[in-house]
Parts: C-alpha cells; structure tokens; sequence
C-alpha cells in the first residue's frame, strides 16, 4: 500500500509556517545569490568592445517589466541598430496593450544612448521608424526605435553613464524613518523632464496611507485573478538551475521555496485563494513594499506610444539619478495595469495623484527610500540571444 502524501505535506507547511510564503515570492522577487552566469552581465564591459556591442551590453540591463527583457536588436545594417518588440516576450493578461513593455524598450534605448556617448558617439534616434502600433495592438514584432551612430567627439557625455551598472530595481524593504530631501525629490523629476514627462512625489503621511491601501488592493486582485497570476506563475524560476537556464522572469532561490518545488510539496500554479493560509501569506509578502520615503510618479497627457516609449527613458534616467543619491526606486506598477478587473484601482490612482483617467495617464509610480541591506542586479541573457546580425 503507497503511503497517504498529505499527512507529510501538512507537517511540511506546518514547519515552514503556512508554506504560502512560496508562492509569495513570484511577484515580490529576491535577493539571495544569483548563479555567476546568470548575473555576468553585471561585470563591466571591455573598452574595446565593438561600438554598437558596447551599447547593448550597457542597454540589456535596463529595467523591464517581470524581467522579461523583451528585445531584439537587428545590427544588419552598418552603424544603425534598430530595436524591435520581441513577440515571444509579451505579457498580455496583465500589460494586454503592451504598454508597459513599451516602457521597458524606452528604458533600453535611453541605456543605450547614454553608453554611446560615453565612446565618442552621437545617436539619432527615431521612435517606431515603421508607425507606432495602434493603442489597443500588441506591439511585438514592431521596430520600437532605430539608432543611427555619428561618431562625434564633441558630444556630451552623460554623468548618469556611472550609475548604469549601479542601478537595480531594490525590492527589499527601505527604512521609512528616513525623509528624502526635498532638493533630491527635485533632482529626480528634472531628470524625468529631460524626456518630456511631468513627475512628482508624495511624501504627506496621510496620502502614503491611502496609497498604500490602493497599491495593496491592486496587487490583491493581480495575485486573485486566475489569468494574471498563472503569467507570473509561468514566469517563476525556481532555483539555480532553472535561474541559469532561463536568465529572465522572475528568480525566486529562497531555500525553502526551492526544497519545496523540489520535494514536490509547492505547486507554483496554485492561486491563492481569498479567506485560505496560502492567499494569507502572499499579502504579508507585500509589507516590505510599503516602507519608504514616499512616492515617485510619470504622467503624461494622452497615452500615445511616443509618451510610453519617452516614459521608459525618462523613469530610467530618475532612476540612475536616485542612484548617484543613494536611493533606491522600486515600481508598483499593479494599479497602472489594464486588465478590466484593475480599473477599480486604475482609476482610483489616477485620482489620488490629482489626474483625470479619462484624459491623462500616470505611467509610472513607485516607491523610493535608504534600503535596509544591499540588493544585487537581476539576471540578464546572453547578449548574443539579443541579437540579429543576419538576414
């Protein structure tokens, strides 16, 4: 007779406090070591390095959402590099028009600029050389941008080129003891109005609460709705194992996630369910996200494909400011998802930072603070899986 699993499944969850804590960790993210390979991307780049190489290698570590670097850079034609949506790397139940991965393609680009300059190298720059993609299409498979390299001594280089390989997005908690200087706040929105976008910051206790209990709600409902949960589920890489072979989506290497996947015992596919101990655990995953100093913000008017893109540049740039500070950013982008079960929140945030939904869109918003303890870079994939260089 095969011996009943449940009674050691149960003394397991017991011993781990609920186990639910596993499956917390998809959406939070973690900190713990990476594998060497999955990381290399991190160590800096040989002077030497082939231009237009140079530039991607710098441009990859961009931030993006659920890491799931979503580029291809076609090099065919000589001193140009034109960026294009790759279509397996979508996330469309909760980014369904793709605005965020947008985003992510814009952040690339601005990496990818500020590298450039640093060699010598002017960039012409043309957003979505083909036409933008229409704002309820997909854009995967379309040209986001195509750079043209001048080589030109005397173009500026950008003091933020210091900071790119610096620079992670920080989800650990922050020490919400510590008041960002108000010059600093400054720093970070004239940074984000170098692209165009209007920033700001909310700091006022009462304010932070309310949108702490917004952000909650939204991250409630991305972990309680079955179709955006399984995408991050698909997205999990449990382990080293699958962090090396994947070097994308989201790492989880906690020891005891990792020994539950591998004795059988935690099911990632699993969505937690209101009122049970797993969805219980998963909410209290989401207290380090609510420490910190405040709130940092992009909105533009409209929410045309050109604002999108200019949204991934200009939240990159305040991001490598608020490094040379000593901050640390970390989007919430839940509330700014367009899945029809998120309008709730949508909106609600929208008018919590003072805009109308109907005719200005809040494109970024996160938290930004001292962190608590060190944070490392995220994995990254080979530069040469980015990269096209034949017909």
């Amino acid at each position: 007779m095969r011996p009943n699993p449940a009674p050691s499944r149960r003394r397991f969850i017991a011993l781990v406090g609920g186990g639910a804590v596993l499956a917390a960790a998809p959406l939070a993210g973690c900190s713990d070591t990476y594998p060497a390979a999955a990381v290399r991307a991190w160590e800096p780049v040989p002077p030497d390095t082939e231009v237009r190489r140079w530039m991607l290698a710098h441009a990859l570590l961009a931030p993006n959402p659920h890491n799931r670097q979503p580029w291809r850079a076609d090099l065919r034609r000589d001193g140009e590099i034109t960026l294009v949506c790759d279509a397996e790397r979508l996330l469309p139940e909760t980014d369904p028009f793709g605005r965020q991965i947008l985003i992510g393609c814009g952040a690339f680009v601005e990496l990818a600029v500020i590298a450039a300059a640093e060699r010598g190298v002017r960039v012409d720059l043309q957003a979505f050389p083909d036409g933008e993609p229409g704002l309820r299409e997909l854009p995967g498979g379309r040209a986001v941008a195509r750079l043209v390299l001048k080589p030109d001594a005397g173009v500026a280089r950008d003091p933020l080129f210091a900071q790119i390989r610096r620079r992670h997005t920080h989800k650990g908690e922050y020490d919400s003891t510590r008041a960002v200087a108000a010059a600093d706040w400054a720093a970070l929105a004239a940074r984000a109005a170098e692209r165009g976008l209007q920033a700001g910051a909310v700091v006022e206790p009462q304010r932070l609460a309310e949108l702490r209990a917004l952000t909650r709600e939204a991250y409630r409902i991305e972990l309680t709705t079955e179709r955006t949960y399984l995408e991050s589920a698909h997205l999990m890489r449990i382990g080293s194992a699958e962090i090396e072979r994947h070097r994308d989506g989201i790492s989880i290497t906690g020891t005891v996630p990792v020994l539950a996947s591998a004795l059988g015992l935690f099911d990632r596919f699993e969505v937690p369910r209101a009122g049970s101990k797993n969805f219980q655990r998963v909410m209290e995953r989401w207290a380090p996200f609510e420490t910190g100093s405040g709130y940092f913000w992009l909105a533009g008017r409209g929410n045309a494909r050109r604002v999108q893109f200019d949204s991934g540049r200009a939240w990159v740039r305040a991001h490598l400011q608020a490094t040379a500070l000593g901050l640390e950013m970390h989007p919430l982008s839940q509330a700014l998802q367009e899945f029809a079960e998120m309008r709730g929140p949508y909106d609600a945030l929208h008018r919590a930072l003072g805009f109308d939904p109907a005719a200005d869109t809040v494109q970024m918003f996160g938290r930004v603070g001292f962190a608590k303890a060190p944070w490392s870079g995220t994995p990254r994939r080979p530069l040469d899986d980015l990269v096209s260089t034949r017909a």
